[in-house]
């Protein structure tokens, strides 16, 4: 609750919002699998600074290539979106991951931990059917659950609940 009442996240009178600290709670690199399954590229990209915009947080991230240059697609943003149900006393986040120009996917998680896949592209997708794989490495997306969950209204994720985000091919879209 300590980060929800830092933000007001939940005002609308859309003035911005930014507190280093929250910085200190997002993972510093992430790292992404994406390509060939059976040979599939890994990039880094390096944090950027977040924006939270009343009910949305926007975390970017930026890429460099060893020799300077960028790699491409040289970002990385995940989009969250915080609704909060004041008769229930709910909280639904909705997370967008964008990958360059591409939303790789999105998802809805409601409290305690019931996740709903909306788009979802990578292996066995029925949106994108290259066949192609978008994943997170294991500390990645166990550093993002960290995250998710230090937010403490009642949500708790873990990479089981992201499965569809992990480098293994063990998701079926239905």
């Amino acid at each position: 609750m300590k980060y929800l009442k830092t933000y007001k996240i939940f005002e609308t009178d859309g003035t911005f919002m930014y507190d280093p600290s929250i910085e200190s709670i997002l993972p510093e690199f992430i790292e992404v699998i994406k390509g060939d399954p059976k040979n599939p590229q890994r990039i880094s990209y390096k944090k950027g600074i977040s924006r939270h915009l009343g009910p949305e947080v926007q975390i970017p991230y930026e890429t460099e290539d060893h020799n300077g240059g960028r790699e491409n697609p040289d970002t990385l943003e995940f989009d969250i979106y915080w609704e909060y149900d004041t008769n229930h006393h709910n909280l639904s986040i909705n997370v967008e991951v964008n990958y360059g120009d591409l939303t790789a996917c999105q998802f809805s998680i409601k409290s305690p931990n019931e996740v709903d896949v909306i788009r979802y592209t990578s292996l066995h997708s029925k949106d994108d059917p290259s066949n192609t794989v978008f994943a997170l490495d294991d500390e990645s997306l166990q550093s993002f659950c960290n995250y998710i969950n230090r937010w403490d209204h009642g949500i708790h994720i873990n990479r089981e609940d992201l499965k569809f985000m992990d480098q293994y091919d063990n998701y079926l879209p239905t």
